[in-house]
């Protein structure tokens, strides 16, 4: 899997799905994706996030820096502003706050903090391996998610906030904010 900015929900079900799970941390930085960016619902339908990188030519993911600006600021009222109506907002968004208002040099700090926040409140065990090499193509017996995350049905749609009709694969921001604890049986 990619490194990812508030994976969506889709991640999450492919790490419950393996048993080790490979980060890959050498490969070249590719921009659109949602190493750093992210999608949620709003009042006006979906919309994306992005963290502000300094963009250099063929620059290893781990080594990609955030722009310092006020994008965590705009991040945070954005998720305020889609979410704090949502059943579950008050459990969790001040520990995401915190994590967005903390200073990280690195994207994947901050990706890595994001991850390791929710699989703690998903209770997600897949041990997650940063690799120490580029491999352009795994074995066949590998699922190789770094250009795309398969998409994988949840058990059950729920209610989501400003949708008439159900919007799969948003961000985790989505699912835990309008679940709660019961993200864990989606």
């Amino acid at each position: 899997l990619p490194t990812t900015y508030f994976p969506p929900i889709n991640y999450f079900i492919c790490l419950l799905k393996s048993t080790n799970c490979y980060m890959e941390i050498y490969e070249y930085y590719i921009r659109h994706t949602t190493r750093n960016r992210t999608k949620i619902l709003g009042g006006n339908g979906t919309f994306l996030l992005t963290v502000p990188i300094k963009k250099k030519s063929k620059t290893y993911i781990q080594d990609v820096k955030i722009i310092d600006s006020k994008w965590n600021r705009e991040h945070i009222m954005s998720i305020r502003s889609a979410y704090g109506s949502t059943p579950f907002f008050i459990h969790y968004f001040d520990h995401i706050e915190k994590i967005l208002n903390k200073k990280y040099d690195f994207l994947i700090d901050l990706n890595d903090e994001i991850l390791n926040f929710f699989c703690t409140e998903l209770s997600i065990s897949t041990p997650i391996i940063k690799t120490n090499s580029y491999i352009k193509k795994y074995p066949d017996n590998y699922l190789d998610a770094r250009h795309k995350i398969p998409l994988n049905k949840l058990e059950k749609k729920y209610t989501q906030i400003f949708s008439k009709n159900f919007i799969p694969n948003l961000s985790i921001l989505d699912l835990i904010f309008n679940l709660g604890p019961e993200a864990k049986h989606t």
